[in-house]
């Protein structure tokens, strides 16, 4: 390191200083520079006139490399500084550390050792080693509360806030609770459960889960009226949260009716309360101990004697006192919800009075009578129907309250009819005697010792486009009237029908299902002919599967024709012995009915003959080609 001062021309002459006022402006050891700078006397030359040597910038208050700076910061300047603790990061910045030694790393000031029994926690140079901390349990971590292991924390890797033994501190241990469970939580003891029935009603841990209640309240019910604390806060029945039942419960007619709307409406030093009734404008008389409503209504009719239940050291005791009535259900403790009545409310029955309105109060109406007015059933919420006259003239109507209110009436009043014959087989009662169709001519024709339908089985009501009249024409099922079978030309026969409906159906006329004897004459005549038109095969004399039944449409059209309407397919007057349907018989072979005469839909000649007999169906069958017509 080159260093410049002022020389003297010689040691024992003071000759001019040729002081260079900006290099040694800065100069803070002359004497060491005079020592260091001294040289032969034959190299000394005036500084003045001397250039400056260039030398890598170093922290000693010169122009080191000549730039016209001192101790500027440039890279040497950044080199010298890196590791230097007298110059550290900067010319004139030395590292000291209290309580210890300073080095220089990088640039910056650290703590390198520390006095005997001092530590360094946070890394700060400034207060060097700032603890005193003696290293103790060995250097292990204890939770006491002390910086055993000398690091800076104090009782770290122990769970303060939740160590149920050191709860927010070391040593402090959650307390037992009786009947409940302490747990730390966030460095607190806190009463996290109780056991089932029992509840901690006073929030205080000493005394744990003191309060012996078992819960019984639902999200639709906080309270119940029971006389019970049912939602564990120490009190019973309270109004706030129970739910009681609408004030219907109380009902509405004769004596239930509400007795006020307006204070007008009730005496003199009395008010209408929020509840409908007439109370004493005073209030209730205050701690007047009753049995019954009786006691309180004795002072006065809008009073009512109700239970009321305090604890006493967590156990429920019922008292009763006189309250103001209210026209809805009040809570009288463990008896539950009731309804305060007036004096002059009758327990029991209606006392036989039919008059739509509860008489006593019960929350029903007309009770004695409820057998004549309503239909059976859990509910009895539908009316009992009744009904006066029959066929055309019946009117149906409901059972009501006489006028005198002693029984029941039906409201129906039948009407007059409006013919005394009934014979167009429709399937009503027109001269309304209580029988359908009894005058209907159906057209018979004698067979040996019988009589056969002239014309297939069809319904009441039919006609050629409809199989019969249908009972509820405005839905959209068809429902026919199937009483009893008509004998008539022009409408459609009476098909899809068992065997068991199709016997019912001609017994209701007082007549049979044909045998098959019975049939067979009729169908072939005393010469047992093969067709009811003659012993050959004609193919379109009946309605067989080989005749069109509309030749309009193209292809072979399938279908049964209106009773009659083929002239040709008859013998004796008696029409569609052959084809059209098949028919019924009432033998009985092998557990099966014989149907006789093929259908519309019958194809094989044999099939259409009068003496077919092989064609077996179950009783239970019902088809669109399967009819059948009556004898007697």
């Amino acid at each position: 390191m080159k260093r410049r001062a002022c020389a003297f021309a010689t040691l024992a002459l003071l000759a001019t200083a040729c002081a260079d006022s900006e290099r040694i402006e800065r100069l803070t050891d002359p004497d060491a520079a005079l020592a260091t700078d001294l040289r032969p006397l034959t190299d000394l030359v005036p500084l003045t006139d001397r250039p400056c040597e260039p030398a890598a910038e170093v922290c000693n208050g010169l122009d080191d490399d000549c730039d016209g700076l001192v101790d500027d910061a440039d890279p040497d300047i950044a080199a010298a500084t890196f590791d230097d603790a007298e110059n550290c990061g900067a010319c004139g910045e030395v590292c000291t550390a209290p309580n210890g030694e300073a080095d220089c790393r990088g640039g910056a000031c650290v703590v390198s050792a520390c006095e005997p029994g001092f530590s360094d926690y946070n890394g700060d140079v400034t207060d060097g080693c700032e603890s005193d901390c003696q290293l103790s349990e060995g250097g292990a971590e204890r939770c006491d509360a002390v910086d055993n292991d000398c690091d800076g924390v104090v009782d770290e890797g122990w769970a303060l806030e939740s160590d149920r033994e050191n709860c927010g501190a070391c040593d402090n241990a959650c307390p037992e609770a009786a009947q409940g469970n302490v747990q730390c939580v966030s460095g607190a003891c806190a009463l996290v459960a109780c056991e089932p029935g029992f509840v901690d009603a006073d929030a205080e841990l000493s005394n744990g889960c003191e309060y012996a209640c078992l819960t019984r309240s639902t999200p639709e019910a906080v309270e119940f009226c029971n006389g019970l604390d049912d939602d564990c806060d120490t009190r019973v029945d309270e109004a706030p949260d129970l739910a009681p039942p609408s004030e219907d419960y109380c009902g509405q007619n004769g004596v239930c009716a509400y007795e006020c709307v307006v204070d007008a409406d009730c005496g003199p030093a009395e008010v209408c309360n929020a509840g409908h009734v007439c109370v004493p404008s005073a209030g209730a008389p205050p701690e007047v101990s009753c049995a019954v409503d009786a006691d309180c209504q004795a002072l006065h009719r809008g009073l009512a004697c109700v239970g009321v239940v305090a604890l006493d050291a967590g156990v429920p005791m019922t008292t009763r006192r006189c309250v103001e009535r209210i026209h809805a259900p009040l809570c009288d403790a463990d008896a539950g919800y009731r309804c305060a009545r007036p004096p002059e409310h009758r327990v029991g029955a209606e006392v036989g009075a039919c008059d739509g309105l509860d008489n006593d109060c019960d929350g029903r109406t007309d009770e004695d009578f409820v057998d004549a007015l309503f239909a059976d059933g859990p509910a009895r919420q539908r009316v009992r129907v009744c009904a006066a006259g029959e066929g055309a003239c019946r009117v149906e109507g409901r059972y009501v309250c006489t006028a005198d209110a002693l029984s029941t009436a039906c409201t129906a009043v039948a009407l007059a009819p409006e013919t005394n014959v009934d014979d167009d087989c429709d399937g009503e009662d027109d001269d309304c005697d209580g029988t359908a169709d009894e005058d209907f001519a159906d057209a018979w024709v004698r067979v040996g010792g019988v009589e056969v339908f002239a014309f297939e089985a069809s319904r009441p009501g039919a006609t050629a486009d409809a199989e019969g009249r249908d009972l509820t024409p405005d839905d959209a099922a068809v429902s026919f009237v199937e009483g009893r079978a008509c004998s008539r030309a022009g409408v459609r026969p009476w098909a899809n029908v068992s065997w068991a409906e199709a016997d019912a159906a001609c017994r209701a006329l007082g007549a049979r299902l044909c045998s098959g004897a019975e049939w067979a004459l009729a169908c072939g005549g005393p010469g047992a002919q093969a067709y009811p038109y003659g012993a050959a095969y004609q193919p379109n004399t009946c309605n067989g599967g080989e005749l069109d039944a509309d030749p309009r449409q193209p292809g072979d059209q399938d279908a049964p024709r209106p009773t009659g309407s083929l002239a040709t397919c008859a013998r004796g007057g008696i029409f569609d012995l052959s084809g059209n349907l098949k028919e019924w018989t009432a033998d009985l072979v092998d557990g099966l009915r014989p149907v006789r005469g093929g259908g519309y839909e019958s194809n094989i000649p044999a099939g259409l003959a009068c003496g077919q007999t092989q064609d077996l169906k179950p009783e239970e069958l019902r088809s669109s080609t399967l009819g059948f017509r009556c004898c007697r």
